[in-house]
């Protein structure tokens, strides 16, 4: 495919991160589709060193038969490389299932417009295959179960499918939602996440009623490790510097917390057995319980 014959506007990707431990970006993963049929034309797969070797939950699935990797090397080296494969394609969108997570964890990218794939898929009004008893917030988001693999079980009907946790497997994944939903790509526009970058066309027939836009704020800064001072977060039942204990991890301190969106916290904890693990709140609260001091 030439560049010269590529139109601005064409051509959409689905980005997906993978993160250690410490919650450093350790892989990318890229589904490059075409925007009037969401067929999958390309796809990359970068691995960032040294910061893989560090570890992290998905760490075993880094490489599998179903990921080809395109680039294993520095974070700056990685980003180039990437932003030259949107360059090709003449992209100025980027689409992802939980957009905030690998927004915030991608700021040399925060010049491209971003749109949350989640936005769409776990909310009532716009996913039909949620059944209508189904536990919905206010706002018509599924209130637990509104994850990729959930989500793509309800709107494939295949039960078996499992998320993979590759970067690039879970990019195409997201990327089948979109197909699956049957949206148009204009009908994005509402849930773009950094709306000061204006979408590149809005629909005007058939305007359907959107959530409010999420206002990103800035995350909580993370303390030492040696000593975490107690902070309190507005609208969050725990606070930085809290001992929790979780169902399946056991016993840990909250290190930081993260506003994803208006409905979404991620709550960073430093466990005893197993070092740094991240929990999506209020998806994950059920498993974890306040230690009182």
């Amino acid at each position: 495919m030439k560049a010269d014959k590529i139109q601005d506007g064409s051509y959409f990707a689905v980005i997906d991160t993978e993160t250690t431990w410490s919650n450093a970006v350790m892989s990318i993963g890229v589904a490059i589709a075409e925007s009037p049929t969401f067929k999958l034309v390309d796809k990359k797969y970068y691995i960032i060193s040294p910061e893989y070797k560090e570890g992290g939950m998905y760490s075993y699935v880094l490489m599998t038969k179903s990921a080809k990797l395109d680039l294993k090397s520095s974070r700056p080296k990685v980003i180039e490389h990437l932003v030259k494969v949107l360059q090709k394609y003449q992209i100025d969108s980027i689409f992802a299932y939980n957009a905030s997570f690998d927004y915030n964890h991608l700021p040399e990218l925060h010049n491209y417009k971003w749109f949350d794939i989640m936005k769409i898929a776990a909310y009532k009004q716009y996913n039909s295959k949620i059944p209508a008893n189904a536990d919905c917030c206010g706002t018509g988001r599924l209130k637990r179960n509104y994850g990729v693999e959930p989500i793509t079980r309800l709107l494939s009907g295949n039960r078996s499918y499992c998320e993979v946790h590759n970067a690039v497997c879970d990019a195409i994944d997201e990327l089948r939602i979109m197909e699956l939903l049957g949206y148009a790509i204009e009908d994005y526009s509402h849930v773009q996440i950094n709306p000061e970058k204006k979408p590149r066309t809005i629909r005007q027939k058939q305007q359907r009623v959107a959530p409010k836009p999420p206002t990103l704020t800035n995350s909580v800064s993370e303390e030492s490790e040696d000593i975490i001072e107690k902070q309190i977060i507005a609208n969050c039942k725990f606070a930085i510097g809290d001992r929790i204990r979780h169902t399946q991890y056991g016993c840990g301190v909250v290190r930081k917390v993260e506003v994803m969106n208006e409905e979404i916290l991620l709550l960073t904890v430093l466990y005893e057995a197993i070092g740094i693990s991240l929990h999506l709140l209020p998806a994950d609260e059920e498993d974890i319980t306040l230690i009182s001091v």
